[in-house]
């Protein structure tokens, strides 16, 4: 597969490494060369930093450049000082989003092109940057608190704890009921919430699930955990496809409220049947369940050992009234997996077979010290080829940072990852990309 060693001296390079020219927005163009009417949409695309002490910093070197049916620059969109992308244009097109990735303190190009989209199915970008901030910016401390007063406390706790800025997980047991949390700001800022999930260590998997938000605590006195509530259950079952005797089943359970997770509990099992009948539901937002199957493989390409690791599964967004039963139904294993080793070979694939809205390809390099090079993705329908990568260019757009980016240097080691997503309740493209309901997926990595 060429583009396991190759990505960014055939297809990446002559698209981020342009001939100068300045970067101002252009405006837009039908594919004869004419201008459309004006357009009086508008979607603001976000990028930014996250620091590890929760410092949000806006990434005001990103943009989002539009291509014709030609491949061609046909309009480029750049961030403000407060690394916000306003879009102008309401038809389909391609839109390449580019920004800053950071590998401790070293930056890396981040390239996410997306085939025929409208602009508002352009994700947000939030690059998770632990080396990136100051270190005299940050400053931590830890929080004891006091479980004793939970249900599920005594005689044994197992207590997952979450903020905006980590999770951990802590295992308690009754000689004193007592945990620590980590938690950091940024300097001068606020203290993070902490989320509690905390279940009988003896029960597995748990059938009984308390949550608390600690928000008043000090770092001088004990918090006794008063204010837990015992959460709700929806009837739950996993449909599997997958019959292999060596896979391995995971179920994750995550609440999210006011942009940050609650991580409830992560569960695997060998068979299905030693999963319980109901999960936790959050009376928050929303309730994330992803159950997935898991198997691992190696073979070997033009004398390089290949690593394979194959995910199958299911996932989906509760709204916190939800009171019916759900069955997740994971998508084929063997289909999925005998669709997508035809990719290593061409670099084409077609996902349709298994109900595919939208596939996503992921290439990643890294250097011979680990430091991340690259880190591409490219978004289609079901149908597709990196040979998208030989007809877009970005002539003329100077891309911020770009000088400081050596595109020659193959990379010593990296993977390559196909993702497949059903959308169940829709067979549209454009709706798969942004919709709640229930998906089906399949990923498949190659560490190479």
């Amino acid at each position: 597969m060429k583009y396991n060693k190759q990505l960014l001296i055939t297809g990446l390079a002559a698209a981020i490494a342009g001939c100068g020219g300045g970067s101002s927005s252009q405006p837009p163009t039908n594919d004869n060369g004419s201008t459309p009417p004006t357009s009086n949409y508008e979607h603001v695309v976000s990028a930014s930093y996250f620091s590890s002490c929760g410092e949000i910093i806006p990434q005001t070197e990103a943009m989002v450049v539009r291509h014709d049916n030609s491949g061609a620059v046909a309009a480029v969109y750049e961030a403000d000082d407060d690394g916000n992308i306003a879009i102008d244009y309401s038809g389909v097109a391609t839109y390449t989003m580019l920004s800053v990735g950071y590998w401790g303190e070293t930056a890396y190009p981040r390239v996410h092109t997306y085939v025929d989209i409208t602009a508002d199915k352009i994700k947000n970008t939030r690059i998770i940057a632990e080396g990136f901030a100051n270190e005299d910016s940050c400053e931590c401390n830890n929080v004891t608190f006091d479980i004793s007063q939970v249900p599920v406390a005594s005689p044994m706790a197992s207590v997952v704890v979450s903020t905006t800025t980590s999770s951990n997980i802590f295992d308690v047991n009754d000689t004193d009921w007592l945990a620590e949390a980590n938690v950091c700001r940024p300097i001068g800022g606020e203290w993070p919430d902490i989320a509690l999930t905390l279940t009988s260590a003896q029960e597995y998997p748990a059938e009984t699930y308390y949550t608390a938000v600690l928000s008043d605590y000090s770092f001088d006195e004990t918090y006794v955990v008063s204010n837990a509530e015992l959460v709700r259950k929806v009837p739950f079952s996993v449909l599997n496809n997958n019959v292999n005797s060596d896979s391995s089943l995971r179920v994750s359970l995550r609440g999210l409220n006011d942009g940050w997770m609650h991580y409830a509990d992560n569960v695997q099992v060998w068979d299905v049947a030693e999963l319980s009948s109901s999960v936790p539901i959050f009376d928050t937002p929303a309730t994330y369940i992803d159950a997935y199957n898991f198997e691992f493989d190696s073979f070997s390409s033009e004398g390089t050992d290949v690593q394979v690791s194959i995910y199958t599964g299911a996932q989906v967004t509760l709204p916190s009234n939800h009171s019916e039963s759900l069955d997740l139904s994971l998508m084929s294993y063997d289909l999925f997996s005998q669709q997508v080793l035809t990719f290593f070979n061409d670099e084409s694939y077609d996902l349709s077979s298994v109900g595919a809205d939208s596939v996503t390809v992921t290439l990643s390099g890294n250097d011979s010290s680990g430091d991340r090079l690259y880190y591409f993705q490219l978004t289609t329908p079901s149908q597709g080829s990196l040979a998208i990568l030989d007809n877009l260019d970005i002539e003329g757009v100077d891309f911020p940072l770009s000088a400081n980016f050596n595109f020659d240097e193959e990379p010593a080691s990296g993977y390559i990852g196909l993702e497949a997503y059903d959308v169940q309740s829709t067979n549209d493209y454009l709706e798969s990309l942004n919709n709640d309901d229930v998906t089906a997926y399949g990923m498949v990595y190659f560490d190479f």
